[in-house]
């Protein structure tokens, strides 16, 4: 607990109403005090509702509406996707929320409100009143293991989270744009895009860049060092070019190989930082890719394990114990290592290996642009792996570059070829998509 208010205390300073820069939207600098004004504005503004749906894209319109929304004792729900239907099974769910969004949504019978462009000129008098404690987001899991749960979390979690987040990365009081190619309603793009600027010096940047030359360019025009915030799948598709104004590179969502961080530290010249965490418990620790695989705590986190074997966190922005769903070797000096997902180990010709080994010695092939293994199951004991993948090698070349690292039995029997993997926003394959593309494969 005192840990705890540690945090808050140190985090309270950012809140504060002052000309320090807090975003670039639309290519111009907001201040703290611009943000407050705002977030004011639109809050006497918004539906009389118990839910928002934030569906904003712009990264700033996103935290305006969060923040509004809080204000008002709204409480924010963040889809894993804004495919329509996700949209509605939420609706479903939660029948007194609207959507609020910066562009007309493709949803049809759903109350919509307009997140428009700030009015430079207002600004608040001091910074608008929000109850850290009692305001609440639901923030949904990816679906990559099944359909997506619902996790609660309070701002002061995410708040508290933050500052262990910066303090650790030894970004605390460094004026950095933080280029994120993740959606903020992802939790590890709402944590890095959109808290830690709130909760340090760093600077939210409004857009989302995709294509490797928008994300060179976010970087290289940016008025200050920046910080890439993004994922192994994006990393994969970088090229070269003039990186010089790059400080930092952060990657999550998967696991990030040596080859693939090696490369990314020979083309960008930043070695990558790997943060570690889950919709349930938001990041919790973090390593440096290159120098091992061990990750190391955020202060005031802690492992133990309980009677019945399973991994347990303890942390200062958690109201209570959670146990971990992947498989945790316990190590000195507040280190651990990841085993691999529960439920993610195959069992073939009486050999055991995991679905994400597999997945990264597969994406570790030059040439394989993009893919993933799954398991057919024939019949009790004769079930086998195969592959689905975006590359214009053979299906020899594959199974040649994949014979180093695996066993015979861990060759896929099949290899699918498809123009493009159905990932979502933040580069998962969820549970859904990856069984619609397996059935119209069949």
């Amino acid at each position: 607990m005192q840990q705890a208010l540690a945090f808050q205390e140190c985090s309270d300073s950012f809140l504060s109403y002052n000309d320090e820069p807090f975003a670039v939207f639309a290519g111009r600098v907001i201040k703290r005090k611009n943000l407050w004004g705002d977030v004011q504005r639109l809050a006497a503004l918004l539906p009389e509702r118990a839910y928002m749906i934030n569906l904003c894209e712009n990264r700033y319109l996103f935290c305006i509406a969060l923040l509004a929304a809080a204000s008002r004792g709204q409480i924010c729900l963040l889809p894993p996707s804004g495919q329509p239907a996700v949209i509605q099974e939420i609706r479903a769910d939660y029948p007194n929320a609207y959507v609020a969004a910066d562009c007309k949504p493709q949803l049809q019978g759903m109350i919509w409100f307009e997140v428009v462009a700030p009015d430079y000129a207002v600004q608040a008098q001091r910074p608008v009143e929000i109850d850290w404690r009692a305001s609440r987001l639901i923030a949904f899991t990816s679906g990559s293991s099944g359909k997506p749960q619902a996790n609660m979390h309070t701002l002061e979690t995410l708040r508290i989270s933050a500052s262990m987040a910066v303090g650790s990365l030894g970004l605390w009081d460094q004026v950095r744009l933080m280029v994120s190619t993740t959606p903020p309603q992802h939790m590890y793009g709402l944590e890095t895009s959109v808290f830690w600027p709130l909760f340090s010096r760093l600077v939210l940047y409004d857009k989302r860049p995709f294509f490797p030359e928008d994300i060179r360019c976010a970087v290289a025009d940016s008025a200050w060092p920046a910080v890439l915030v993004t994922t192994p799948t994006h990393l994969r598709h970088l090229s070269g070019g003039d990186w010089h104004n790059l400080c930092a590179v952060i990657s999550a969502t998967d696991t990030l190989s040596d080859k693939l961080a090696g490369e990314v530290r020979a083309m960008l010249g930043q070695s990558p930082v790997e943060i570690y965490g889950s919709t349930e418990t938001l990041s919790f620790a973090h390593r440096q890719t290159l120098a091992g695989s061990s990750w190391r705590l955020y202060p005031g986190c802690r492992l133990f394990r309980n009677g019945q074997g399973q991994t347990l966190l303890q942390a200062a922005h958690l109201p209570m114990e959670l146990v971990l769903q992947d498989g945790i070797g316990l190590q000195a000096d507040n280190r651990f290592a990841v085993l691999g997902r529960q439920g993610d180990m195959v069992k073939i010709g009486g050999k055991r290996s995991s679905l994400s080994e597999l997945n990264r010695r597969l994406l570790d092939i030059p040439g394989v642009a993009d893919g993933f293994f799954y398991v057919q199951y024939v019949q009790a004991g004769e079930d086998r792996l195969a592959a689905v993948v975006v590359s214009q090698l053979d299906k020899q070349q594959i199974r040649t570059g994949l014979q180093p690292y695996l066993d015979q039995v861990f060759l896929p029997r099949k290899i699918h070829y498809v123009d493009a993997i159905p990932r979502t926003q933040a580069g998962k394959l969820t549970k859904s998509a990856q069984d619609a593309l397996l059935a119209a494969l069949a």
